[in-house]
Parts: C-alpha cells; sequence; structure tokens
C-alpha cells in the first residue's frame, strides 16, 4: 500500500514551486520592502525556497529561515544561500527565541491547524521595538476556492504571462497551474475573509496597519513595549 500524500505538503513538488515562485511578480516582497524596516535579526517564517530569506539579507545582519519542507529548506540553501542567512528545517510553534527585530510571514498562516496560536506564536518571537510583518491570501466568496477559479485565471492571463516572462516560462506557469499535485495543494487550503481577517488580527495586534494586495491582505505591527 502506497503511503498516504499530505496534500498541504510542497514536498511533492518542491523545484516546480521554487521556479513558479521564481515567475511571480512578487507582491509581497516589494510590499515588505516598502515598510524600509532594517535591524539586527530578522526571521521568515514558512521561508520555502528562501526567496524572501535572501531579499532581508540585505537588510538585516542575521536572517533565520525556517519551513516544515526538507525538500524546500534543501532547495534555499543551494540556490539562495547567503553568509548572514540560515535556513532550517523547523515547525514555528518550536521556535523558543523572542529577540527579533521582525518576524514575517508569507501565505503561510492558513496552513496552520489553529490560526489564532499561530499569530500569537509569531508575536511571541519580535523583541520590544520590532515588528511583526505577514501577509496571507484571503477569499470573500470561498474559504476554499474551486479549482476552476485557479485554472480559468490561468488560462485568462496567459497572454499577457508570454508578454511578461516569454513563452517558455508562461508556458511553465500554465502547466503547473494545471498540475494535480498544486490544485491538489490548493483544494487544502481555507482562507479567511477579508472581514475576519481583520478582525481576527486586530485581537491580537491592536492598532496594526493592513494593505490590500488582492488576491492577499498584509498586515505590519510594532511591538510598542519599552526595550
Amino acid at each position: 500500500m502506497s503511503a498516504v500524500v499530505d496534500p498541504a505538503s510542497f514536498d511533492r513538488f518542491a523545484a516546480d514551486y521554487d521556479r513558479f515562485v521564481s515567475l511571480q511578480p512578487q507582491q509581497g516582497l516589494e510590499w515588505l520592502s516598502g515598510l524600509g524596516l532594517r535591524g539586527e535579526r530578522a526571521i521568515d517564517v514558512g521561508c520555502g525556497s528562501g526567496h524572501a530569506a535572501a531579499r532581508l539579507a540585505d537588510d538585516f545582519q542575521h536572517v533565520l529561515g525556517v519551513d516544515l519542507s526538507a525538500p524546500m529548506i534543501a532547495i534555499a540553501r543551494a540556490r539562495r544561500a547567503r553568509p548572514n542567512v540560515e535556513y532550517r528545517v523547523a515547525d514555528a510553534f518550536e521556535i523558543g527565541d523572542d529577540g527579533f527585530d521582525l518576524v514575517y510571514s508569507h501565505t503561510m498562516m492558513h496552513h496552520l491547524p489553529d490560526y489564532r496560536a499561530g499569530l500569537e506564536q509569531l508575536k511571541s518571537l519580535v523583541r520590544p521595538g520590532g515588528t511583526v510583518a505577514l501577509v496571507d491570501n484571503v477569499s470573500d466568496l470561498y474559504p476554499t476556492p474551486p479549482r476552476w477559479v485557479y485554472t480559468a485565471g490561468a488560462k485568462r492571463g496567459f497572454l499577457s504571462s508570454v508578454r511578461r516572462l516569454g513563452l517558455r516560462d508562461a508556458w511553465f506557469e500554465l502547466r503547473f497551474w494545471h498540475s494535480k499535485p498544486w490544485l491538489e495543494h490548493l483544494s487544502s487550503d481555507v482562507y479567511l475573509s477579508r472581514v475576519a481577517f481583520r478582525e481576527l488580527y486586530d485581537e491580537i495586534f491592536p492598532g496594526a496597519r493592513y494593505d490590500d494586495l488582492g488576491f492577499a491582505l498584509a498586515m505590519s505591527w510594532t511591538d510598542q513595549r519599552a526595550g
């Protein structure tokens, strides 16, 4: 009997997902860069193959990227190694350090079995005066969008992707959107609505700032405790 594969896991398609992410516009990273944050220590929770961690290395003296997926961490170490970046296979709830100037996570929160507990854990990692910056997918129509939402959107955007990426990469992107492992993964996602997102985050991060990225909401909050 074959082992049951967790559809939420990125292990089955880590290399293709890394290429797919590399082709995307990187709205989350542009939003993060726009915050103008600098400091000694940053952590990227759910770092995947290291795109954000490598970017953070320009502005922080030490960056820790953690992810549950060993294949994704292997790609990060091979392709996005930096002298001041450490990649680690780890669970977000196993991190006990509370001295980070920046706690960042991108589209990871909806994968957690307890969303509120995850937010509280990330909040516990930031030092006084530090910032928590989180981006997560939202959906106002479907908590779990049906597969046709993704495949139809990919088909509609194919010509613009050709203009942006060239035919070879645009064709890869279209095929990835239609791939069975990726669609199974998307079918395991459960998203908050924009209203539910802000209500939950306001409880954990009072006074937070929000920015709408279209597919996602972004939140930044600075810990006002005295250092």
